[in-house]
């Protein structure tokens, strides 16, 4: 028991020493490292380039991530919401859409891009809960001069309860795998990189 403690003892020495750590605490404390909130500054050149070779955005995708943004402590007005008051919060109606991102060293897809780095567990900061699908689309644009990705995700539709009591994975929560419908569901869900929990693995 005495030599349990010394080593628990040693190795949250270890953890609160970042120098002496190194990885380990990304390691055994992987919830001690949040990924940094603070968006990319960019100036106003690099903004215009942005919109410039940008899609439109239809007016289901521009609701969704208007609403969003709301919902999310940023009060944008749509672009067609005349007359605008002085110094609002304008959404652009249009974004890149780029196939892949980067997100702490790590690649996320669109899955018409890559279909093994398309599926994820993510956080919905908008219900409180966590969530599994598939990267449907991504989309970057300038928000109040920093560059800013969001990504729409087609959450995996659930099998009924008669459908899951077929599969013996209830019986091994262990292994930390269920299955979903072959159809992908119709609720999508607008998130940001800091929300992305992992990578998932899929079998078709």
């Amino acid at each position: 028991m005495l030599r349990q403690m010394s080593n628990q003892a040693h190795i949250d020495a270890l953890l609160q020493d970042q120098d002496a750590s190194g990885g380990l605490a990304n390691i055994l404390e992987p919830g001690s490292k949040h990924p940094s909130r603070s968006p990319v500054p960019i100036s106003s050149t690099e903004a215009a380039g942005i919109l410039a070779g940008a899609c439109a955005l239809d007016e289901t995708e521009y609701n969704a991530l208007l609403y969003y943004l709301c919902n999310t402590g940023r009060p944008y007005r749509a672009s067609t919401d005349f007359p605008h008051p002085a110094n609002a919060n304008i959404l652009p109606p249009q974004a890149q859409c780029p196939p892949q991102i980067n997100h702490e060293e790590h690649t996320f897809s669109c899955r018409q891009s890559h279909r093994g780095n398309n599926a994820i567990q993510f956080y919905n900061p908008l219900t409180q809960r966590h969530g599994t699908g598939f990267i449907q689309a991504i989309w970057v644009l300038p928000l109040e001069g920093s560059k800013h990705d969001f990504l729409v995700v087609c959450q995996h539709k659930k099998c009924s309860a008669a459908e899951e009591s077929l599969a013996p994975f209830q019986h091994y929560p262990g292994f930390m795998t269920q299955i979903i419908d072959a159809t992908p569901s119709e609720s999508l869900v607008i998130i940001e990189p800091i929300h992305i929990v992992t990578h998932l693995t899929t079998f078709l």
